[in-house]
């Protein structure tokens, strides 16, 4: 896999998030049909970013977008 699939990947996981307030692991696999490792890496870049956070609730790992006040701004 590389650094583009991985961009890809994440940004579609991103839109998925941005959707609902949070997400399983599983629920994001089933959602894309991604390999787990696949969504890990995909998770890695996001964090990267700051654009989620990862909490665990009842020993289940959930993935929440970090809404920012900001747009994207160009310059």
């Amino acid at each position: 896999m590389y650094k583009q699939d991985i961009k890809i990947n994440s940004d579609l996981i991103w839109n998925l998030l941005s959707d609902v307030n949070a997400l399983s692991i599983e629920e994001i696999e089933e959602l894309t049909g991604y390999n787990e490792k696949f969504i890990y890496m995909a998770l890695g870049w996001l964090l990267k970013e700051n654009k989620i956070l990862l909490t665990e609730k009842h020993g289940i790992l959930y993935v929440e977008s970090l809404k920012s006040d900001y747009s994207e701004m160009y310059f």
